[in-house]
């Protein structure tokens, strides 16, 4: 009898429901293209056109310009010159601002006049696929708090005699931090430097910067394994929305043959939108320099002096006063309507709570909010693992016996590779931290949690498009978990479950990767969307996969390219920009990075491990109690959803309570959602594609403002001038 080769099944998933509909080009919230319009014949005695694979010298030159642009010019822009962030979240402006100028302004002109020379979409998509990538370095996602969490705390030390008693107790490796020449440590240059400003004695930094370079890229390494192992699940088996590399799509596309202005920027509503936005924070912007002469336009509502008494008293400030994001209204037009419905929905029912728990108990925190956040992620987890569970278990059988005919298998890495890959650098990550002084088991556990939490922002992004993700997760909360139980239960066996060493290394990981906000995996997955719709031009079947895996081994590569080369530069960048200013230069002059330099270090790096040594554990609420709820009500909303196409609500919804893009950006979602529920409701599906250009106006307008006011303040420092800070997205 003849073996009967395996077959693909497609999982279910949250966004698309058992039993309900699979999505379809004519489905509103499918990836939907906009028509094209016809395109003029090419110019008398025009040469025919001519296949050029996306990959060459040019598109990798123009990505790494991109690589070294961003990561060189970011923290200067976000610290110093106190600018919106030129990454900032999942749809970068820098990269929003560098694809939309250099369509505009180089490739459209060529495209028109001398089209041979015009790049195509895959040859942009291979350049915009490694500035994106490399978005994860420069700024909150490693090196706002990277260097930092390195001399700070011997500066803390100088003040706090029991805390420089700690460290040296600690006995930590010399080869971590810069090479200090003077003792007391805070004597030294790379400490007096950075804390006071002065030359940046960049020698000092060389082995730290390629001691760490070996962790970090074992990690860059680990989540580029992790997104070619998921990519098949979530692109093909569950389909996913991955709402942002929809607008990417657009972004990436390019002139045709004859042609200045693509597809997208053809339409008169795209440029609608895009004035409206652009002179609307223009005037914005000069309002706050001649008030008298530009009255502000409001763009927010503050009703904080009317909410005083109870129960408004009790509601969240993002709810008392809340700013429009217009970048934000436009993404969401692109997330499937009950994930925008739920993102704001259960920020005004969790308002409706506290203002219910402060009128009757004057309290209307939620103590175990955070431990409810935790006890979601550990059931999204779970689902995200049942939900795929064919999927996972063919890429283990495949990586211990080979990929047999008929199986499925990727086209960027075969299975094999990527779970090897994925194991051999978590264990190069562990014996990182074991060389460090870290105990096995704590080693094990920090790169455990770092791996996880990267990999469930990325799903919820793919899932929901919000431009400003986050989660919470401490890599030392099992220890103080377990700490905290064992002195409830007068278990001093177990007060300190792992060695304050090894405490102290898992706390000094989590301040280099505390933001969840520009993350390596989110980037590349949506970096591997946009190539698939321009590289391979969509469909995988019925092609060769030995020549596909050629082209997408070269593209992983060089997202491992940019990642190297965006650390390097964005290193030297940060040291030379934090050695060089203490404050930043517009008019209110902060200091620079404060967030980073100051409370992340001293928090974690100084509060908590002295904590954790000296046994203090205060319990206001029970953990195992509220990581309980959180469980059950994401396990609750992700069944529902699986199973009832109706379900309007969804778990992610609920896992954004109390987080940042949660507060602040809920106004913004629900303005987003409601333009597209009303478009569907009076234009259908056609209408709704019609009104695609208009929304990517918005995204592609205030990037084009953030630009234009972080052009001023350049030319007006670099002159000696005051400016003032014209911040368009929150930081």
């Amino acid at each position: 009898m003849s073996r009967i080769p395996p077959v693909t099944v497609k999982a279910p998933s949250l966004h698309e429901p058992l039993g309900g509909a699979p999505a379809t080009p004519d489905a509103p919230d499918a990836p939907l293209r906009l028509p094209a319009p016809p395109s003029p014949p090419p110019p008398p005695g025009a040469p025919p056109a001519r296949a050029r694979p996306a990959i060459n010298f040019r598109s990798v030159g123009l990505g790494l310009a991109g690589v070294v642009l961003i990561c060189g010019l970011t923290p200067y822009n976000d610290y110093v010159l106190n600018n919106t962030f030129l990454v900032g979240n999942n749809l970068p402006l820098g990269v929003t601002m560098l694809v939309f100028l250099f369509t505009l302004a180089v490739n459209g002109p060529l495209s028109r006049f001398a089209p041979r020379h015009a790049l195509s979409s895959g040859e942009v998509a291979v350049a915009f696929m490694m500035m994106l990538v490399s978005c994860a370095v420069p700024s909150s996602g490693l090196m706002r708090g990277f260097p930092a969490s390195l001399v700070v705390p011997f500066n803390e030390a100088a003040a706090d005699q029991r805390y420089w008693e700690l460290l040296q107790r600690l006995n930590l490796p010399t080869w971590l931090f810069p090479t200090f020449r003077d003792r007391p440590p805070w004597l030294d240059p790379a400490v007096q430097g950075f804390i006071h400003r002065g030359p940046a004695p960049y020698r000092a930094w060389v082995v730290p910067i390629l001691a760490w370079a070996v962790f970090t890229f074992a990690l860059y390494g680990a989540l580029l394994c992790i997104v070619a192992i998921v990519r098949k699940q979530w692109f093909e088996n569950e389909r996913l929305p991955f709402p942002l590399a929809q607008i990417q799509l657009s972004l990436v596309d390019q002139p045709r043959r004859g042609r200045w202005l693509n597809d997208l920027m053809s339409r008169r509503s795209f440029w609608l939108a895009f004035a409206a936005v652009f002179l609307l924070h223009v005037w914005n912007g000069l309002a706050r320099y001649f008030p008298q002469r530009f009255p502000e336009i409001w763009v927010y509502y503050d009703f904080s002096r009317l909410a005083t008494e109870p129960p408004w008293s009790y509601t969240d400030p993002k709810l008392q006063n809340a700013a429009l994001f217009f970048t934000v209204v436009g993404a969401t037009y692109f997330i499937t309507s009950s994930v925008a419905f739920s993102l704001w929905f259960f920020f005004v029912l969790n308002n409706l709570f506290m203002m219910t728990k402060g009128t009757w108990t004057g309290d209307p925190e939620n103590a175990g909010r955070m431990d409810q956040h935790l006890g979601g992620l550990v059931a999204f987890a779970l689902t995200i693992a049942w939900v795929g569970r064919r999927h996972w278990r063919l890429v283990v059988a495949q990586a211990f016996r080979g990929r047999r005919p008929g199986e499925a298998d990727d086209r960027y890495l075969s299975y094999r590779t990527a779970f090897w890959g994925l194991v051999g650098c978590a264990v190069v990550m562990i014996s990182f931290l074991r060389v460090a002084g870290s105990t096995l088991v704590a080693a094990a556990v920090t790169v455990g949690i770092l791996l996880t939490g990267f990999l469930l922002i990325t799903r919820i992004i793919a899932e929901t498009g919000l431009v400003h993700g986050q989660i919470y997760v401490s890599f030392v909360k099992p220890w103080v978990t377990i700490g905290a139980y064992a002195q409830k239960f007068n278990l001093p066996q177990w007060l300190h479950p792992v060695p304050v060493k090894s405490f102290y290394l898992g706390a000094l990981v989590e301040v280099q990767h505390y933001d969840y906000r520009e993350v390596a995996s989110v980037y590349a997955t949506h970096g591997l969307k946009v190539a698939d719709a321009t590289v391979y031009g969509g469909a995988e079947e019925e092609r060769d996969l030995r020549r596909d895996r050629r082209t997408g081994r070269a593209l992983i590569a060089l997202l491992g390219l940019s990642l190297v080369v965006g650390y390097f530069t964005s290193f030297y960048s940060t040291l030379w920009t934090e050695y060089r200013y203490a404050f930043a230069k517009d008019v209110r002059a902060g200091v620079i990075n404060e967030h980073g330099t100051q409370g992340l270090p001293q928090g974690k790096l100084r509060d908590y491990p002295r904590s954790y040594e000296e046994s203090r554990y205060y319990l206001r609420h029970d953990p195992a109690t509220q990581a309980g709820i959180g469980f059950a009500a994401t396990a609750f909303l992700s069944a529902m959803r699986l199973r009832y196409g109706w379900w309007p609500l969804h778990p992610i919804g609920f896992l954004m309570i109390g987080t940042f893009p949660g507060a602040h950006l809920w106004l913004s979602i629900f303005v987003g959602w409601l333009a597209k529920t009303l478009t569907l409701r009076f234009g259908g599906a056609k209408g709704y594609v019609a009104a695609k250009p208009f929304f990517l106006g918005l995204i592609v307008g205030e990037s084009a403002a953030a630009g234009f006011w972080l052009l001023m303040g350049i030319v007006l420092s670099a002159l000696g001038l005051p400016y003032r800070v014209v911040n368009i997205m929150p930081g």
